[in-house]
């Protein structure tokens, strides 16, 4: 059996480019079968590659901001190996399958797919596969949901070995899978069933030592919210300087209200360098119109004690919310002026599958537009607050992103003098 895995291209300008979905179910199979990979971010998926490979199976992994690629790279797959079964998954395919099956998909894996991938490749029959979606008799069958995989630690850790390293400046990890909030604007509590599941301390230091190993002084947590419980990420980071490489540095996301100063120092103290905040707005009703269970206080005080500690901040601000106004923007310029975090990344909202802000208004805006903005925006619409008319949107839309430019080269200034 000959299975290729596939990160289909999309616009990214961060650098934490691995794609960690796929390192994990290469190496969940790699025992039943012959691995390959194409990640897009470094190579282009190609007939010749197809032909090169000829793979039995090619799973392809798709968001929404990817599914047009995905949608090319499984008709191209279609037209060169039409013998090959075509597998999707990701987050797109698992809130959209009827649409993966249309646009060329054999088999849709919903969900979390370390185990459904292995049962299909062992070749269990489709209807006693949980987590699956197919098309039988012309019609499309959903079968009941997967359980999560209870103990992470069992998982072997990413097969990096079928990846190209050096393309990679900064290697990306998770401690904990899901998220227990309720955003509107984010699938991640829906996709994960409102569950946050932790690796052991023990077990994530032993992966970063790894990576270390392998040459990576710089790593990224990819957990939605790395310090949710407090201690454990205590015991991470002690493990973690217990190591004594100096040389390494680290990132982590997580929310305002999760940070104290304690944390900080620890964070500090095991060579994190950078905290990502979805900060969203400065303006409280925007903040609980999307349910985000934390005040602008909690934010501004966020900011200010990791600089205060040595940390710098990257914020994430969306344009476009729920209850956004034109005093909604003039707080967050406010509070953006205030904290000054060292990086303010700017998205609009985006109704993406499996949001609460799909069941809102949504705007169509020219893309060149849309593309001046930070990532979000792209292969799903956009969301269209009520508060706001068409040229209100647009005016606003202006000139945060022209305050949020103004407020980004001060603060670079500002550390190079």
């Amino acid at each position: 059996m000959r299975l290729l895995l596939v990160h289909p291209h999309f616009p990214y300008l961060g650098k934490d480019l691995f794609p960690l979905g796929l390192g994990y179910l290469a190496a969940s199979v790699e025992d039943i079968a012959e691995v390959g990979v194409i990640d897009e971010s470094v190579e282009r998926v190609t007939p010749e590659r197809l032909r090169d490979f000829n793979p039995d199976v090619v799973g392809i992994t798709a968001t929404t901001p990817s599914f047009a690629r995905a949608r090319e790279i499984a008709s191209l797959v279609r037209r060169t190996l039409p013998e090959a079964v075509i597998i999707m998954g990701g987050t797109h395919a698992t809130f959209r399958p009827e649409e993966a099956l249309a646009e060329g998909a054999d088999v849709v894996v919903r969900g979390e797919g370390e185990e459904t991938l292995r049962e299909i490749l062992l070749g269990r029959e489709l209807k006693k596969i949980k987590g699956i979606s197919y098309i039988e008799d012309g019609e499309v069958v959903h079968n009941p949901e997967r359980e999560l995989i209870q103990n992470l630690d069992a998982l072997p850790f990413p097969a990096w070995h079928y990846f190209p390293l050096h393309a990679y400046r900064i290697m990306s990890l998770v401690s904990a899978r899901g998220c227990v909030y309720r955003c509107a604007y984010c699938s991640a509590a829906q996709f994960w069933k409102r569950r946050v599941r932790f690796r052991s301390p023990r077990n994530v230091v032993e992966e970063v030592e790894r990576l270390y190993n392998l040459g990576f002084k710089r790593l990224r947590f990819m957990d939605s919210t790395f310090t949710l419980d407090k201690k454990r990420a205590l015991e991470i980071c002690s493990l973690i300087e217990e190591l004594g490489f100096h040389d390494l540095s680290w990132s982590c996301e997580t929310r305002a209200d999760h940070l104290d100063e304690e944390l900080l120092e620890a964070l500090k103290s095991a060579g994190c360098d950078l905290i990502c905040l979805g900060v969203d707005s400065g303006a409280q009703e925007v903040l609980d119109a999307c349910r985000r269970g934390m005040t602008v206080e909690h934010v501004r005080k966020a900011i200010l004690m990791a600089k205060q500690k040595g940390i710098k901040v990257r914020a994430y601000i969306t344009f476009g919310f729920p209850g956004e106004t034109a005093a909604s923007v003039r707080a967050t310029v406010k509070l953006l002026e205030e904290t000054k975090p060292e990086q303010i990344l700017l998205s609009l909202a985006t109704a993406y599958p499996g949001t609460e802000l799909e069941k809102g208004r949504s705007i169509d805006v020219h893309e060149n537009w849309v593309k001046k903005f930070h990532g979000h925006g792209l292969g799903a619409k956009l969301y269209f607050p009520e508060t706001l008319s068409r040229k209100e949107y647009t005016r606003l839309g202006d000139y945060i992103y022209s305050e949020i430019r103004r407020i980004n080269r001060e603060v670079r200034r500002a550390a190079a003098s």
